[in-house]
């Protein structure tokens, strides 16, 4: 087992990182209160020693980490999902605790960053962060680019991974880590049962938005990218998007057949709808240059999210998600959207039987640019044919200074069924209760008639969701009927619950209540919230 300090250096930097970048990059999870108990240094070290006993006892019982939620949310087109994990604070702590422990043994299997090959994740010392900054999605397009543009290659062969991360075998990474002497088989073998736990034993997946799964998946890929180096295959990398350039289409074809094989004997395999193969010996140069910071959909690589501004660079623009922020729109952008005509694009729309991700953004751009406020209350019946864009629209609607309440009322209406609606997936539901918690939009009645209404299998996140957004806005009466359903609660709404009482109900009612609850030994937030309110 590894030396007491190593892993509390290694916790103390999990716990930095949960601070600066929480617990995941999914955009539909809002940052947990939970982690705002990390910047006590009291908690730091009580945690810390903790995790860190837990795991020399070397007994994965010991870690006391809980069973995950997921959230299908939508990437690129209707029918493609990510299962998203809802991982706990302390869950994530631990997770991070382990694999930072011995992430950099990992980087050094990897390929050396100074070959400019593999672009994601690069592992090392830099404050709160993980990662290095030089690397990311937008550096590796730029490198794709820059090699299109100056070698020999005639031709490049784009591929990315099907379900990179759901189909990840977590037998071979710990083959893959027991190769390498100088990691702890200790730690290898608590990283591996916690994996199988989480997949409930079937040996297959990670955790979707956690940077230890992060720095897991560029272990799955260690033995293909060296095996294409001894093959003398020219490639880039950013996670599971690899491109592979040659002199010629035979070569090309040849090239992705070797790493297609390579795949398969690690029990993965390539997307075959977006793999292409492009003749680059004609590209213009002045395009390359200006095309290397565009993205699907407008929205730039590097652009911030306001929500979310600790999100790193890295992690930005390439999550490979229908966008939900509205840009705004350029000069150029609004005199060329004139042009269009909105009632076609409407009629057509509304008369099709499905729409493209195209249409939809080009209606609201067209509508905004003509400054047409009023008809932005036509898109939520067009918006049922695809629903992944109703955060996209809100965010539009929300920016738009120009529409009229009435306006608003109407687009307010339309959404309110869909609250009501328990056929609605739960990533729509949640958005949608983002969009009545905007100061725009909001109803606190619709919020909490919708909690009221909620059935234990409506979803893992949307429980939580719903109190969160109800957090500061509930009248004592309303409160202590929130209170009531504690302890049909589970462990995300037990401690949102916790949280609204402590901060909002008097200090009788309080000590009653939490006098009255069960000592949760298992879960150390509960613990701490009963305990900061003189009950323990």
């Amino acid at each position: 087992m590894l030396k007491k300090e190593i892993l509390r250096k290694a916790c103390f930097r999990a716990i930095d990182n949960i601070l600066y970048e929480g617990t995941t990059d999914v955009e539909l999870f809002n940052r947990a209160f939970e982690i705002d108990y990390l910047k006590d240094e009291d908690v730091r070290e009580e945690l810390c020693s903790m995790i860190c006993s837990s795991i020399q006892q070397n007994k994965f019982s010991e870690l006391k980490v809980h069973k995950l939620g997921h959230v299908l949310v939508p990437k690129k087109s209707l029918s493609d999902y990510r299962k998203c994990a809802l991982i706990d604070v302390y869950d994530e702590i631990v997770y991070l605790t382990l694999v930072i422990s011995i992430a950099d043994e990992i980087e050094k299997m990897r390929i050396n960053k100074s070959k400019d090959r593999v672009f994601s994740y690069r592992f090392g010392s830099f404050k709160g962060k993980l990662f290095d900054s030089k690397f990311h999605y937008t550096a590796f397009r730029q490198r794709t680019l820059e090699k299109n543009k100056y070698t020999k290659n005639k031709v490049v062969a784009e591929c990315d991974i099907s379900n990179f991360y759901d189909r990840l075998n977590i037998h071979r990474i710990e083959s893959i880590l027991r190769s390498n002497p100088k990691i702890d088989v200790d730690i290898i073998s608590l990283i591996n049962e916690l994996l199988l736990y989480w997949a409930n034993r079937d040996s297959y997946g990670l955790p979707v938005g956690s940077n230890a799964s992060r720095i897991l998946a560029e272990v799955a890929l260690i033995e293909v990218d060296n095996y294409l180096i001894s093959k003398g295959i020219d490639f880039c990398r950013f996670v599971d998007d690899y491109r592979i350039f040659a002199k010629n289409a035979f070569e090309a074809y040849s090239n992705l057949a070797l790493l297609t094989l390579k795949l398969s004997k690690e029990g993965m395999f390539l997307n075959t709808q977006k793999t292409k193969v492009k003749d680059i010996s004609n590209y213009n140069k002045q395009n390359l240059s200006s095309n290397v910071n565009n993205t699907q959909n407008d929205v730039t690589f590097d652009e911030v999210d306001d929500e979310h501004p600790n999100l790193p660079k890295i992690i930005r623009g390439y999550s490979g998600l229908i966008p939900s922020k509205f840009r705004k729109l350029s000069n150029i952008e609004i005199e060329k959207l004139k042009e269009n005509d909105l009632d076609k694009l409407i009629n057509d729309a509304n008369n099709s039987m499905l729409i493209e991700e195209k249409a939809i953004t080009t209606i609201i751009r067209t509508i905004i640019a003509k400054e047409e406020y009023g008809r932005l209350t036509e898109l939520p019946n067009i918006l049922k044919k695809y629903p992944q864009f109703i955060p996209y629209f809100i965010d539009a609607v929300i920016k738009c200074e120009g529409i009229s309440k009435e306006d608003l009322v109407k687009i307010q209406n339309h959404f309110e069924e869909w609250m009501t609606n328990v056929d609605v997936p739960e990533y729509i539901q949640v958005f949608l209760v983002r969009i009545y918690s905007t100061s725009l939009f909001e109803n606190k009645e619709i919020l909490l008639n919708s909690f009221r209404n909620l059935k234990r299998n409506s979803g893992d996140y949307i429980g939580r969701a719903l109190l969160e957004s109800l957090d500061g806005k509930l009248s004592r009466g309303e409160l202590l009927e929130i209170r009531d359903y504690y302890y049909r609660a589970d462990k995300w709404e037990e401690r949102q619950i916790l949280k609204m009482i402590s901060s909002s109900l008097s200090k009788g009612e309080k000590r009653a209540f939490f006098k009255d609850i069960k000592i949760h030994e298992d879960d150390y937030f509960i613990n701490k919230i009963v305990k900061d309110n003189g009950n323990r």
